[in-house]
């Protein structure tokens, strides 16, 4: 293709740009508060079809013409949250928002000021740039676009619409809540704000902070508000009640904030992490664009996400199914850290309610550790169990004092046939009990009830005792839970990990 000259350029292209250089001259002299949303949503479109333009004649890479371009990708990006923001104030009232720290609605207020003024700035910016480039345009007066405010509401209309007929919304909703309880989860890392000075933020980017980490979770958040606008609005559930319409006006505030986070992310990334051009004058300071993308956008994300989860727990206790199932213990050791972490991670997954039950005491299956506390009665009941084992022994006939060595020979002997018998695992082959020195006056049984203890509390030994526990509460939960037992939850009999079935995958990650 040809070279163009870079100020033959202006001259192609005068027409093109009238409409954004006529609204940036207006916003100059506009007062930044009365701007009305239409007029931003005008600018949007201009800015986006001038850079499209610009990109097309290889602006980017011209020095001439590149302050134009970046100054349209300020004007886009910009006139885009604002739009957004616009958009989040006027539903504001009607999307239900959970009492949340801090006034949201003063926020979002405080936040709009701020960026209308960086516009106004931008735009006088962009004015004084094209002046000194010389480029003429016949400015069209503001008045010939005939912007108009969005009307104050005064009212909504009668919900007359006939309700869908929705097979089975309550696994639906049940979905949505697991989901958005899964989700709050994964977006723990929206809590930066609590844990970083505002004067590091910038050490935050791209580490915590990203465009494509952004983007992703957004996307997901977007995901489960379709999802509940497909299958739940309207529908004679969302209309009886009143917490499903809640949880839906939270997701979608919570979509719209990182969704136009994802623009202000994108804008640092790309631009203002750079060194900006002498002819063209930043819209914000990189640390003011930083404290509006994470005190608000990410901060009060973050807020409603976690005001969410109590909601969304709320709606599982009223749809999901409740039930219960026996399993056995785990053979290796109980409730170590491998079964009890992976059922953990079965009932954080759904996000519901799930206890165990064992000898008359219950754990939350939710919390590992209360897990771990349930092995010292198992541990108890194993000792108790294999203790009528041996008293049960033909050997246990010789109730009187032993000779040292016998004991040690008499236990070897009861514990091989415990062995055989599959009423003990042994993990170490070493049973010479040559450390376990027996009392003076130490009867046989007492002796043998030592050894046992001891080998048992270092991993020598397990014993099999076929007791089992019963776990109550929502029965997706119990479903998995059971097919994690009937794979001995994760492992061998001796402790290897196995693989988990294709319906446990998730547990993988």
């Amino acid at each position: 293709m040809s070279i163009i000259k870079d100020k033959e350029l202006s001259n192609l292209i005068q027409s093109d740009l009238r409409d954004f250089i006529s609204l940036s001259s207006a916003l100059t002299v506009m007062d930044p508060w009365s701007v009305p949303r239409a007029f931003i949503g005008r600018m949007h479109l201009e800015a986006s079809k001038c850079e499209e333009m610009l990109d097309a004649y290889g602006a980017p890479r011209n020095k001439y013409w590149s302050p134009v371009r970046l100054a349209m990708a300020t004007a886009k990006a910009f006139s885009q949250v604002v739009y957004n923001l616009f958009h989040l104030q006027y539903l504001m009232p009607s999307h239900n928002i959970l009492a949340i720290e801090g006034n949201f609605p003063d926020a979002t207020l405080e936040t709009l000021d701020k960026l209308l003024l960086a516009m106004s700035a931008s735009a006088k910016s962009f004015m004084d740039l094209i002046g000194k480039m010389k480029i003429d345009i016949n400015i069209k007066p503001i008045e010939d676009y005939d912007f108009h405010r969005m009307p104050t509401l005064h009212g909504v209309l009668e919900a007359n619409q006939k309700r869908k007929n929705v097979q089975d919304p309550q696994k639906t909703a049940v979905h949505l809540a697991t989901r958005m309880l899964v989700l709050a989860e994964k977006s723990n890392w929206l809590n930066v704000y609590k844990t970083t000075d505002s004067n590091q933020y910038f050490n935050s980017i791209p580490s915590i902070v990203s465009e494509a980490r952004l983007r992703s979770l957004a996307n997901k958040f977007h995901s489960l508000q379709s999802q509940y606008d497909t299958y739940l609005s309207g529908s004679n559930i969302a209309e009886k009640d009143k917490m499903l319409p809640v949880m839906r006006g939270n997701l979608s505030v919570v979509f719209h904030l990182l969704d136009t986070a994802v623009t202000l992310i994108h804008f640092y990334e790309r631009h203002s992490s750079k060194n900006w051009l002498h002819e063209l004058k930043a819209p914000l300071s990189n640390k003011a664009l930083l404290e509006i993308l994470i005190d608000y956008f990410i901060a009060y994300s973050n807020r409603i996400i976690e005001a969410a989860q109590n909601l969304c727990k709320d709606v599982l206790r009223s749809y999901a199914v409740q039930g219960e199932i026996e399993v056995p213990i785990p053979n290796y050791r109980g409730f170590h850290v491998r079964p009890s972490t992976l059922i953990a991670k079965i009932v954080f997954h759904y996000g519901s309610e799930v206890k165990m039950l064992y000898e008359n005491v219950t754990y939350d299956a939710s919390l590992p550790m209360e897990l771990f506390r349930a092995n010292e009665e198992i541990n108890r009941r194993k000792r108790d169990t294999v203790i009528q084992h041996i008293m049960e022994h033909k050997l246990m006939e010789k109730e009187s004092v032993l000779k040292k060595s016998e004991s040690r020979n008499t236990a070897r002997i009861i514990f091989f046939d415990l062995l055989n018998q599959q009423k003990i695992m042994l993990y170490n082959n070493d049973l010479s009990f040559e450390d376990i020195i027996p009392y003076s006056e130490e009867t046989l049984p007492e002796y043998v009830r030592r050894v046992i203890t001891r080998c048992l509390a270092e991993g020598k030994i397990d014993i099999v005792c076929g007791d089992t526990v019963v776990f109550k509460g929502d029965k997706r939960v119990l479903e998995d839970i059971k097919i994690l037992a009937e794979c001995g939850y994760g492992e061998d009999k001796f402790g290897n990990n196995i693989v988990l079935p294709k319906q446990l995958s998730y547990l993988r990650h």
